[in-house]
């Protein structure tokens, strides 16, 4: 059973809560954090799937938290999370034979602070590559490499792992790249929307078709969307193998380990099947909380990681001034056309595929060693001119299909049994609404033999005989697991350039403050926005520490 009172009680037990929680225990504050499922992390989980004896990250996959501060702050690495880097990392193969294959240019050096150095070499390498493909857009990544060098990879990292607060009245760290005509960013370009950006930074359709489809594994930004600095960078990063990929050893609910070990050992608590009712205010001011079994709990701050709406939901529209609850009502509001803002589009049919052996790649051995690979055509008029997104609203899933294949089980062989293999696959779908429940779970079935079939083509052993069993998870799915993502996403609110940074989710609560005095937000639906390692929470984190002048802050100590 939880005390009655707590320093500090999180609202929701996801990923942000589990880091935000290291920190304030970490700080002296009993801290605890109470979670509706029954079990933490939220998207930070496992399961053996889609057979016994094989483990799937049924919510998020990719993952890069030994970037945050996090993992070197409370050593995770000794709790546990144990992250494995493969020297090759984003590749793409076209319906002709041709690849692109890129190396890893920022490889990590030191396991246990994920600290990483320039690789002229990798670099070198990917730049060949685009080359024997298009030589002016081998020229144009030559030139996007020396900038992530030397200016765009800090810029990034300030962005993230700080929030709108630190940021004064001029631009972001981010903005701030325009004025540099030389290492920064072309505003004409990084403004741009997806489809503009890819036809103005690439002249062949390979690289544009690669642009406009990878930006969607990260944010699932359509052509029509514009993404703004942070999606722009942090998807060229991708594509052009800038960042190692990462394995962890286990799956992504190892993160999820290693936090509530350094938490509980830090002496804080948490609450699984403890379902929050309400935040509990007087004189709007947050004192506790109540569960939906009617236990109350005080707390001096309380911390969200739900969603806005839910994280609006929970305190009252009492606490919240006329103008923002209607902001917050509108985003539950169906929008009137494909191309309309205010919801999220990260809706994906993907999971484990289990294989008796691995694919054999004739363009190139080497691909089936990588751990981030496409297939498709370079058709970038199938995406710029909206067929594929309408295809996948009225059908679920597109006709040409676009998937994505990730092989972890090559580096990380607790994955499946000894000798099988399993990868995720994916491919984008449609928000929830679209179909019902029947439909999703034919679709469901239907997409196994899709995805094979479409394998096959760039694989010939991938085939119904190689197959042994796989397991796609739909919107359904997700809808029916996490309240925080009604449409099925993985994002649970759109993160395009005019919701992000200061803008998201409202410019009034970018800070992490809400208006409800000792109530703060660390979600996702915050500034650094979704995926597994973002800054949120870091910097809720902040907000707190300097408002309650908390000591521990170990960013200064880093000299950050």
């Amino acid at each position: 059973m939880p005390d009655k009172k707590y320093d500090a009680v999180i609202v929701g037990g996801g990923h942000h809560a589990t880091i935000i929680a290291c920190y304030l225990q970490r700080a002296g504050l009993k801290t605890a954090m109470f979670e509706r499922w029954h079990e933490m992390g939220g998207g930070a989980c496992g399961e053996e799937l889609p057979v016994p004896g094989y483990i799937q990250n049924v919510c998020a996959h990719f993952t890069r938290f030994y970037t945050n501060p996090a993992y070197s702050d409370f050593n995770l690495r000794d709790y546990g999370l144990v992250y494995l880097f493969p020297e090759n990392n984003e590749a793409w193969i076209y319906p002709d034979g041709s690849y692109i294959l890129g190396k890893t240019i920022f490889p990590v050096v030191d396991p246990f602070t994920g600290r990483a150095e320039f690789s002229q070499a990798a670099a070198d390498y990917t730049i060949n590559e685009i080359a024997k493909i298009n030589k002016d857009d081998a020229n144009t990544v030559e030139d996007i490499i020396r900038r992530f060098n030397n200016k765009w990879r800090q810029a990034f990292g300030k962005y993230r792992y700080t929030g709108p607060g630190e940021w004064g009245n001029g631009p972001d760290p981010l903005e701030a790249l325009f004025d540099d005509p030389k290492d920064g960013l072309d505003p004409d370009i990084a403004l741009g929307t997806v489809g503009e950006i890819a036809t103005k930074l690439f002249k062949s359709p390979e690289m544009q078709t690669f642009y406009m489809r990878a930006i969607q594994t990260s944010n699932g930004l359509m052509p029509c969307d514009r993404p703004g600095p942070y999606w722009h960078i942090h998807a060229l990063g991708l594509i052009l193998s800038v960042d190692a990929a990462a394995i962890v050893t286990g799956g992504t609910h190892s993160i999820t380990h290693a936090l509530l070990r350094a938490f509980e050992e830090y002496g804080g608590e948490f609450f699984v099947l403890h379902e929050v009712k309400k935040v509990l205010s007087d004189n709007n001011k947050a004192y506790g909380i109540e569960l939906v079994n009617g236990d109350r709990v005080l707390a001096d701050i309380i911390v969200s990681d739900l969603s806005i709406e839910l994280t609006m939901d929970v305190s009252g529209k009492e606490n919240w001034p006329a103008d923002l609850w209607a902001k917050g009502q509108k985003l539950k509001e169906k929008p009137p056309k494909l191309e309309d803002k205010g919801y999220e589009r990260t809706q994906l049919l993907w999971g484990n595929v289990a294989l008796m052996e691995a694919p054999k790649y004739p363009q190139n051995p080497e691909l089936g060693m990588v751990p981030r690979l496409y297939f498709g055509e370079a058709n970038p008029e199938y995406f710029l001119s909206g067929q594929y997104q309408k295809e996948r609203w009225d059908q679920g899933i597109a006709n040409k299909l676009y998937l994505l294949v990730a092989p972890d089980v090559q580096w990380d062989h607790t994955r499946a049994p000894a000798g099988r293999f399993a990868a995720l696959v994916e491919e984008f779908t449609c928000p929830w609404r679209q179909f019902s429940e029947k439909d999703w779970l034919r679709m469901k079935k239907e997409i196994e033999f899709k995805f094979v079939e479409e394998w096959g083509k760039y694989a010939p052993n991938v085939n119904m005989d190689n197959f042994i069993s796989a397991w796609i998870a739909t919107p359904d799915d997700v809808v029916n697991r996490n309240p925080c993502m009604p449409q099925g996403g993985w994002g649970a609110l759109d993160a395009h350039y005019e919701c992000s940074g200061r803008l998201r989710p409202f410019p009034e609560i970018s800070g992490y403050r809400l208006p409800l005095k000792n109530y703060y937000l660390c979600s996702s639906a915050a500034h650094s926005a979704h995926g597994i390692g973002r800054g949120s929470s870091y910097a809720c984190y902040k907000v707190i520490a300097e408002d309650l002048g908390l000591k521990y802050r170990p960013w200064e100590e880093r000299g950050w």
